[in-house]
């Protein structure tokens, strides 16, 4: 294929990418977005990259291929110990005594393959484990539904999962599963209580309950201000009154307008919180 991405078709494209995801990709990734568009065009035998762009804009099920195509899904078991030593230690034990009877509801909201939503049930598991009166139910949603079916089969090997096996070798002894080969899947006790499926997280989350922990990590990075200010929005009304946002290790809401107040390094919990607390005593 000889044709080139030409820069009024690219600019269109980075429209059409923000539009269907909110992503805003800078000028100077041509060569990025050709890289990944290519493969695709020539698939589907087709002249030029305005000819793939019209397709997208007019076939439902090739924007779905063409969202799969430009997001971005890197993830791996346990990123961030710091924030998987605070869920264990501090905020699971928390949470379990202040809430007798109900089940722990999280939410992984840019899921990726699933790492993240696994890694969450393996902690929830161990702690269970420890108070067999604690429950949970893990939501996890990604809007590229190639993605949300790798989450869905569960199926990981190569180097993700030695990362966990190195770094958690007491977890994944306990809570990892030989499915086939060099290839695991999480206990099925674990399995039963995760569920995945397709959102845009620029708009409003279908399920009508509440979460008590929102994972929205490395996700932010991606969008603009106004972007990030309107998803950050759409979260907060899906985030109970007590519960805890985590973000990225390389985000920060500090200078945005979002109802969220800092706990620590990438905790958040709603603004509205303490207020609430009070009138409630």
């Amino acid at each position: 294929m000889s044709v080139i991405l030409n820069e009024s078709c690219f600019n269109e494209f980075l429209t059409l990418i923000h539009r269907l995801t909110g992503i805003t990709i800078a000028k100077n990734r041509t060569s990025m977005i050709e890289g990944r568009l290519r493969k695709r065009v020539l698939a589907l035998n087709l002249p030029s990259y305005e000819d793939y762009l019209k397709r997208v804009q007019s076939d439902r099920m090739e924007e779905a291929q063409f969202i799969d195509l430009v997001t971005t899904n890197e993830t791996y078991f346990f990123r961030t110990p710091r924030v998987w030593d605070h869920l264990r230690n501090d905020f699971l034990p928390a949470w379990f005594a202040s809430h007798p009877g109900a089940t722990l509801k999280a939410w992984s909201a840019a899921a990726s393959s699933g790492e993240e939503a696994h890694s969450l049930g393996v902690i929830c598991q161990s702690f269970r484990d420890q108070n067999s009166a604690f429950t949970y139910q893990i939501q996890g949603t990604d809007i590229s539904g190639e993605m949300v079916d790798l989450c869905r089969k569960g199926e990981y090997s190569g180097r993700s999962l030695e990362l966990f096996q190195r770094t958690q070798p007491e977890l994944f002894r306990r809570y990892m599963v030989q499915a086939s080969d060099a290839i695991f899947q999480v206990h099925p006790e674990i399995k039963k209580r995760l569920k995945f499926q397709t959102h845009n997280l620029f708009h409003s989350f279908s399920s009508p309950e509440k979460f008590d922990l929102i994972l929205l990590r490395n996700v932010l990075i991606y969008f603009k201000t106004d972007d990030q200010e309107k998803v950050l929005s759409l979260l907060a009304s899906k985030l109970s009154a007590n519960g805890i946002l985590v973000i990225g290790e390389s985000e920060s809401l500090a200078h945005i307008r979002v109802p969220y107040r800092h706990v620590e390094p990438l905790i958040y919990r709603l603004a509205t919180s303490d207020a609430t607390a009070k009138k409630a005593a």
